[in-house]
């Protein structure tokens, strides 16, 4: 019943150490394009290019970009398992940010159709870094419990809708570049010590900018006052902090989390390449789970971050 792999493309921003601590299989690595026009398969583990590299010459805006992962490369990791007698879950990179989901659908019709007997479940995560993570940890978990393959994509496909992201950007730049956002909100979000916070939402599966704080210590509070408000009850209590180039600020959020939620499994991880083109270095963000789906467009997440700004 649970002999099954779980399996994601390269926006997963758990290491090495990690996955395999959770029997996560290594992600389909996405393409990346660097700056002297030579294309190269995302480098998951940093085996080619250290982390603290990469950001540097992001933040010189050098001009890396991302694309999609090789259909061949999703078909063959697919197959690999399917030869193996494995049924496969897969979560990919928001539908509305990438092509990704699309790419595993098609791999599913035709490999479903070469293997009738296997299945592939895709799981479109409507999020990307730590959202990826933490549904594909909570998929390992309900393994681990003997969810079947099929329970188990059913459990994450209505887990999904509760996944929050609250933290901090320094810099929407990267975000505005690739289209996320629009130049007017790019260029109010970094004005000086404002931090710009965003949540996801499920129509668009786009971040939504919440609101500003005015600097890190704000930031701290406002995070301390969200968890306190939206953390499910419900066990397991499982969040994921990602980082680029920011360890000093996903340390305190972990911090504040651990305190808010003493029993909490918390994961500390950095933003891969996949994620950090369009993010850029200045990002610290803590993904957790509500006992209730995100509301319709974050109107309910930006009224909660409003007041908590008024109580100051």
């Amino acid at each position: 019943m649970s002999d099954y792999v779980i399996l994601a493309d390269s926006c997963m921003d758990l290491s090495a150490e990690q996955r395999k601590q959770y029997n996560i299989e290594k992600p389909v690595p996405g393409s990346i394009l660097y700056p002297d026009g030579t294309d190269h398969q995302a480098d998951i583990d940093w085996e080619e290019m250290t982390f603290e590299e990469f950001y540097r010459r992001l933040d010189k805006k050098e001009n890396f970009k991302t694309g999609l992962p090789n259909q061949y490369l999703i078909g063959q990791r697919v197959e690999e398992y399917f030869r193996e007698g494995k049924d496969i879950i897969a979560v990919t990179l928001s539908s509305g940010m990438s092509g990704t989901y699309n790419s595993f659908l098609l791999t599913k019709r035709e490999m479903e159709e070469k293997y009738p007997e296997r299945h592939l479940y895709v799981v479109d995560s409507k999020r990307y870094s730590g959202g990826i993570s933490i549904l594909c940890v909570l998929a390992s978990m309900n393994r681990e419990k003997g969810m079947s393959a099929e329970e188990n994509f059913k459990f994450l496909e209505e887990k999904k809708k509760c996944l929050h992201q609250v933290g901090i950007i320094d810099n929407l730049f990267f975000l505005q570049r690739s289209g996320r956002i629009s130049k007017a909100k790019a260029f109010f979000g970094t004005m000086a010590g404002v931090k710009p916070m965003a949540d996801f939402s499920n129509e668009t599966g786009m971040p939504a900018v919440l609101g500003n704080a005015r600097g890190y210590k704000a930031s701290y509070k406002i995070v301390e006052e969200m968890l306190k408000a939206l953390l499910t009850k419900e066990e397991p209590q499982l969040m994921v902090c990602v980082h680029s180039v920011r360890e000093q600020q996903c340390d305190k959020f972990i911090e504040i989390a651990q305190t808010v939620a003493p029993k909490a499994t918390v994961l500390k991880s950095r933003m891969g390449q996949s994620n950090g083109v369009n993010v850029g270095p200045g990002l610290a963000a803590l993904f957790f789970f509500s006992d209730k789906p995100v509301s319709k467009d974050c109107e309910e997440e930006r009224k909660l971050l409003a007041s908590i700004l008024a109580k100051k």
